[in-house]
């Protein structure tokens, strides 16, 4: 995708590329760096040529096209990558998509994402048990009754998703429910789908089933000691199974 905006800016004579522009100022720049995403040179999701080959193409330096590509990526129209480069922002990408992306450029594994959970969900205690309606207990029931009848590990992992995105959503914290959604996509950057061995057998998705439920319970009860307590425990169990199935089946690839 590079090439297509560096083919733009050098003319051949005598098959010898030489650079169109000498000197540009930092508006000019960014007004044609702005033009190859306005007319489809560069389309969504193309990756943007390195600092280094846009000084060249366009005969200035680095330090002008850093800010030039600032100004898109303040203007929403690319996003940057640490590790991976900039690329031309994808129509209805959002900074949530973002946010995700971003934490996969890394190594992510599935403890990663159950550590946050451990310290993240727990501290939604003191939220349900204040702001839970009726409604609310009675949504969050049929969620774990989806757990406790779900016959495959798919459809189990699922529910107990949506379970969880429910807690999060009864906080009424919007906030909260951003971080709770992008730590939760994250897990397939962490390679969640290798984790066949966990909650693969009935017994062991009871065990789950009934530690959600007793979550529900406390939370009904208005006890908040008792659902940070269930929610501590539950994230507890599930990182001392994930870590011994990092065990089995060897590390994860970023």
């Amino acid at each position: 995708m590079s090439q297509k905006l560096i083919d733009m800016q050098t003319t051949h004579t005598n098959d010898s590329p030489t650079l169109v522009e000498s000197t540009i100022t930092e508006v000019e720049l960014y007004r044609k760096l702005r033009r190859t995403l306005d007319d489809g040179t560069l389309e969504p999701g193309d990756r943007l040529p390195t600092e280094r080959d846009l000084a060249q193409s366009y005969g200035t330096t680095r330090h002008l096209i850093r800010r030039a590509i600032q100004r898109l990526e303040r203007d929403g129209r690319v996003l940057r990558y640490v590790g991976r480069g900039t690329f031309v922002k994808p129509e209805g990408h959002t900074e949530e998509q973002a946010l995700v992306e971003d934490s996969a450029s890394s190594t992510v594994s599935p403890v990663d994402v159950l550590e946050a959970r451990l310290v993240i969900e727990p501290g939604f205690a003191d939220l349900l048990v204040a702001r839970a309606t009726p409604s609310d207990f009675q949504r969050l029931n049929t969620l774990v009754q989806s757990i406790e009848r779900a016959q495959t590990q798919q459809d189990f992992r699922e529910a107990g998703y949506q379970f969880h995105l429910g807690l999060a959503q009864t906080t009424r914290n919007p906030l909260l429910i951003k971080i709770f959604k992008i730590v939760i996509e994250a897990r397939a950057a962490a390679g969640w789908g290798r984790l066949k061995g966990l909650n693969d057998t009935p017994d062991a998705r009871t065990v789950q089933a009934t530690s959600n439920r007793e979550i529900l319970n406390a939370i009904v009860e208005r006890d908040a000691g008792l659902t940070k307590k269930l929610l501590r425990n539950h994230f507890a169990a599930m990182l001392t199974a994930v870590a011994f199935q990092e065990e089995k089946i060897g590390p994860f690839e970023p």
